[in-house]
């Protein structure tokens, strides 16, 4: 067989790829968006009396690379038993709250482990957080708020009101969830702040020419909506918006290059505003599982990393 041969049936079998990534995705979106309506949040009493300690509240959001696909088996066999076990068992001064698309959700605050993602078995960046957390801050008190969906944009379901078009549903339920989470923490005796927010969002926005081109525009009115509504509990010097880039695979996030070159112009907008460049760390989606890997998702040392580089570009505002 020639190589234009060779070429042009490349081609068509990346086509019809891309064409079943797009139909899957809208099968996730009306289901997901179908779910995303009057959730009802349960906080239940979990947490110690805080007897006026200072506490930091770190807020975690954006869609299924923040909710976490990773799989913890992968994590266990790519770390020494000391390693798994420690991430697995938590610190006794990081606690979360989370709720995710996948009903994966604690109702109240426990302490970070391996199986708090998109489903059990399955994590987020809230393990490689709180892991860097307690190394830099062993002494200080940090409660994790991770509200993430899975296969959501930025152009409609995260929306903000200072955004042209109808508030997301996704935006009100965030901001209800930390409001919720940040009136139960005061309650309990705790002197806590929102010191930062993590972001991992923008692959669903890079199907679209549209949604890509909005990006930089939506992105800059969420998080000035956000701080906006979370003044009541910001720290004093302001809330930190740490940032990370999507994968740069154009054969699968087909405008990765323009979402990331507006989180890019965000992050150089303001000096609370940092953005991971995550293809430059080499965090990689394509090694498992190894029978089939799961190409829109983080690997495990990948997740955890990303968790730590979110710690660490947060520790400039702490």
């Amino acid at each position: 067989m020639d190589n234009k041969r060779k070429k042009l049936i490349f081609l068509l079998i990346s086509g019809i790829c891309l064409v079943l990534c797009v139909a899957v995705l809208a099968v996730v979106l009306i289901v997901n968006n179908n779910k995303q309506d009057n959730i009802n949040f349960v906080i239940e009493d979990t947490l110690p009396q805080g007897n006026n300690k200072q506490a930091k509240v770190i807020l975690l959001g954006g869609q299924s690379n923040a909710s976490g696909c990773s799989i913890e088996t992968y994590l266990q066999k790519n770390v020494s038993a000391e390693k798994f076990a420690e991430l697995k068992n938590g610190y006794d001064n990081i606690y979360i709250n989370y709720y995710t698309s996948g009903n994966n959700i604690s109702n109240g605050f426990v302490k970070t482990s391996t199986n708090q993602g998109e489903a059990g078995g399955h994590f987020g960046p809230e393990v490689g957080l709180a892991e860097k957390l307690h190394e830099l801050y062993p002494n200080q008190i940090f409660f994790i708020l991770k509200f993430a969906w899975g296969g959501t944009n930025l152009f409609e379901q995260w929306l903000s009101p200072s955004s042209q078009g109808k508030t997301g549903n996704l935006y009100h339920n965030f901001v209800r969830f930390v409001n919720q989470n940040m009136k139960y923490i005061k309650s309990k005796g705790y002197n806590a702040k929102i010191e930062g927010m993590c972001w991992m969002q923008g692959e669903s926005d890079s199907f679209s020419t549209d949604h890509a081109i909005g990006y930089k525009n939506n992105l800059n009115n969420f998080i000035k909506d956000l701080r906006k509504d979370f003044k009541e509990y910001s720290a004093q010097d302001g809330i930190a918006f740490v940032d990370a880039y999507i994968a740069n695979n154009p054969m699968f996030w087909v405008y990765c290059e323009m979402v990331n070159n507006s989180k890019k112009a965000v992050a150089e907008s303001s000096e609370l505003n940092v953005v991971i460049d995550t293809n430059a760390y080499g965090l990689v989606c394509d090694k498992e599982p190894e029978e089939k890997p799961d190409i829109p998702h983080y690997d495990s040392l990948s997740q955890r990393k990303l968790g730590n580089l979110f710690a660490e570009q947060l520790a400039q505002f702490l």
